[in-house]
């Protein structure tokens, strides 16, 4: 009885060692250095050192960035192939790591990983290419300084910086060696009164042909000359009754200053005590009337005062009314 049970046990060992097996000559590779404006390829080997035949049935690349280019997606046993890998660095800066996921019907290995990384350099390579000046005080000039370096051995040199339509940006150029600074001072005196916020842009120009300018995003946003606690109202309650919330008021510098008037986006929605002489401080009262139905209320008031700096000072109005 024992000898017919080896025969049957031979073709079952024989059926598990006739399988395909995926391998890599390597499965990482280094770009080093490269440029962003220049895409880069690279060829992993495969090859199916198992006994029956690989089947490659998907590649995955992690990032849009990447391509790939297979050359034949079923090897015969000891055949190889290449996975072409192309990446495109617009749009990266420093390093970078991507990788590909190849999916076959290895059954010990259904999912590889092949990764590569590259350092992307660019001509010239901004510190940062948004610059935030915030809780600016007119009457105090602020700088910020932007440093362009080198990519390359190329030195950076730049011809000019400009802010169109900024009249309150100003630029200054400066040399570090191959790299060079763009000192961008804003001046709060020179915004038109009641701006409070804004976004502009500061255009570098270059001697690079491949870099002929570089735009810098400058966002700034004002102190608050007048600040509102609380700056949102809200309440939860019962339909029917009339809703009522202190608002305090306060001029930060100390300056007496008055409510010209108010406007609400509903008209069951109010304030009372704003007509107050000029004081450094005022409380004032939001009022929602019982007129207002059950439901759920987004609501603003607008308050114009007559701050120079701070014409206008907006609070906003929650209620669910049940």
């Amino acid at each position: 009885m024992r000898i017919p049970a080896l025969v049957l046990l031979a073709p079952v060992v024989c059926l598990a060692q006739a399988a395909p097996h995926i391998s890599f000559e390597a499965s990482h590779f280094d770009f080093g250095k490269i440029s962003a404006d220049t895409k880069v390829s690279h060829r992993f080997k495969v090859t199916n050192t198992g006994q029956a035949p690989l089947n490659i049935t998907r590649l995955n690349p992690s990032c849009g960035c990447t391509s790939t280019v297979l050359g034949k997606w079923t090897l015969a046993p000891g055949e190889s192939t290449d996975i072409e890998v192309t990446f495109n660095p617009a749009g990266f800066r420093g390093l970078s790591r991507k990788s590909i996921q190849v999916v076959s019907d290895d059954p010990a290995s259904p999912t590889s990983t092949l990764t590569f990384e590259a350092d992307v350099v660019r001509e010239i390579m901004p510190s940062t290419d948004s610059v935030f000046f915030q809780d600016l005080v007119r009457s105090v000039p602020r700088k910020i300084s932007v440093k362009l370096t080198s990519g390359t051995e190329r030195p950076v040199e730049l011809t000019d910086a400009k802010a169109p339509g900024a009249p309150y940006l100003a630029t200054a150029l400066r040399r570090d060696g191959k790299d060079a600074w763009v000192d961008i001072t804003l001046d709060g005196r020179k915004i038109p009164a009641g701006r409070q916020l804004g976004a502009d842009a500061v255009i570098v120009r270059t001697t690079n042909p491949k870099v002929p300018s570089i735009t810098l995003t400058v966002q700034w946003e004002m102190r608050a000359d007048v600040t509102a606690d609380p700056l949102r109202v809200a309440w939860s309650e019962p339909a029917g009754k009339p809703l009522s919330s202190k608002v305090l008021l306060k001029q930060v510098d100390g300056k007496p200053f008055r409510i010209l008037s108010w406007k609400s986006t509903n008209p069951a929605l109010s304030v009372t005590g704003s007509d107050q002489p000029a004081a450094s401080r005022h409380e004032i009262e939001v009022v929602l009337s019982a007129d207002a139905r059950p439901g759920l209320y987004t609501e603003k008031v607008l308050l114009t005062l007559d701050d120079p700096n701070q014409p206008q000072l907006e609070l906003r109005v929650s209620a669910s009314l049940r």
